[in-house]
């Protein structure tokens, strides 16, 4: 769990700052219905985007510092499960968080939704989070990620929205996030990688086969 902890401590600044400048100033709350579609229709977004790859297209590299379809996802698989764990290990597990700190977390939403997923800006991964060949294929990292985040969608479910927002934690440039906050930062982290993965795709050396 620490280093899950420090991953994210380097992860999310790079990440955050992104969201502070690209998302506007107001942001609407969103319900436990909204939390679990973005999971679901993230999730849907991943599998489709890897779906039916032979092993010359999930192993193709657009260039040799540039990430394969396999290696993004492996990046997409990693984060989820850290994510995962730092919402259930520790934010959840946190005391109830004062008037104080949710007034903190007011307004967060739109910024992670928007600005997380755009790729504007690019950030190198923290080494816990860089990919190392775990998965031999395409049909292979599906499974694995569909299990981490059907454990998440059925977090979001069976966690009273009211128990999500009552929990705050960081780190994050933003401010300390509570749980739904950071269950929707994970979603929104996995959108911005399928986009990289489509960016692999359109290249033009894709392999047809």
């Amino acid at each position: 769990m620490k280093r899950a902890v420090l991953a994210l401590a380097v992860l999310l600044p790079t990440l955050a700052l992104a969201a502070e400048a690209n998302a506007p100033a107001k942001s609407e709350p969103k319900d436990s219905k909204f939390l679990v579609d973005y999971l679901s229709q993230t999730q849907k977004d991943f599998l489709k985007s890897i779906d039916g790859l032979s092993e010359a297209q999930w192993k193709f590299k657009p260039a040799p510092e540039r990430w394969s379809v396999a290696e993004v996802a492996e990046h997409i698989i990693l984060s989820e499960e850290m994510f995962g764990e730092n919402i259930s290990g520790k934010v959840l597990k946190t005391p109830a968080a004062t008037a104080e700190q949710k007034a903190k977390t007011q307004g967060l939403e739109d910024k992670i939704l928007q600005g997380i997923p755009d790729r504007t800006n690019k950030f190198k991964a923290p080494e816990k989070l860089q990919p190392a060949s775990k998965f031999a294929s395409a049909k292979e990292a599906a499974q694995a990620f569909k299990a981490r985040r059907d454990a998440n969608i059925a977090l979001a479910k069976t966690t009273p929205e009211s128990e999500l927002r009552s929990h705050v934690s960081g780190p994050s440039p933003m401010g300390d996030l509570d749980a739904y906050q950071w269950m929707l930062f994970m979603a929104a982290h996995a959108k911005r990688h399928v986009a990289q993965i489509e960016e692999v795709v359109a290249d033009p050396s894709f392999p047809k086969k």
